[in-house]
């Protein structure tokens, strides 16, 4: 690697760790701090070869990178939803029973400014399943805000997979309904059975309806994919 090749290298070097310690700020912040970052060096570069050419270097460099880190954060906060919204599904059934046998007390009042978002933040940190389900069902007023956003987008997804011209569609609304939704417990042999379809089929559907769903849970947030 010659000189010049290592000027740049520490260019995005230094670019790509002012995106680290711009930490949760918003995406202009982080790319504005790491231009701020990589700029002066790329200034210093093109005094030393006597032109401009190492500023703009310096500027091209520090956008590429935080493009890459950008990237790189959208689809880990991608993932995490798409998760979480696996978890929620699979545990439909339990939270769904707490929720309608759920004794409210006083004390549950103090966590109503609580959002959907927030709460399945918290519940992600849990170390397994188990923890992640009585982490929302830690009090009435938390599993209301949960289960009460779920339901009424289940209702919404419901209604776009009957009412949709792919035939595909109304399918996936079943399956999903079939494996997590409805009380009558059934299994992904059983769909396929009833289907038609092969068991990889219920499966890919499955994801296809938690994709679907990450994007009505978590609004815009939700859409982007991996």
């Amino acid at each position: 690697m010659n000189e010049n090749e290592l000027d740049i290298q520490e260019i995005i070097e230094a670019a790509v760790t002012a995106a680290h310690e711009a930490g949760v700020k918003g995406m202009d912040e982080k790319i504005q701090a790491a231009i701020n970052v990589a700029l002066p060096i790329g200034i210093k570069i093109g005094a030393e070869v006597g032109s401009k050419i190492g500023a703009e270097m310096g500027a091209a460099a520090a956008i590429e990178a935080m493009e890459r880190e950008q990237e790189k954060y959208r689809q880990k906060q991608y993932y995490w939803k798409y998760h979480n919204t696996k978890l929620l599904l699979r545990n439909y059934r339990r939270l769904k029973k707490y929720f309608e046998n759920a004794v409210f007390s006083e004390e549950d009042a103090e966590e109503a400014d609580e959002s959907f978002e927030g709460i399945m933040r918290g519940a992600s940190r849990a170390a397994s399943e188990k923890i992640f389900v009585e982490s929302i069902q830690k009090n009435y007023i938390t599993t209301k805000i949960i289960m009460t956003h779920v339901n009424k987008m289940l209702e919404v997804y419901e209604i776009m997979c009957k009412r949709s011209s792919r035939k595909d569609d109304a399918r996936h609304w079943r399956v999903l309904e079939g494996l997590y939704i409805s009380d009558d417990y059934t299994t992904a042999e059983k769909i396929a059975k009833r289907e038609n379809i092969d068991k990889r089929t219920v499966y890919r559907d499955v994801d296809i309806c938690v994709a679907d769903l990450t994007a009505l849970l978590f609004g815009v947030g939700g859409i982007e994919s991996l």
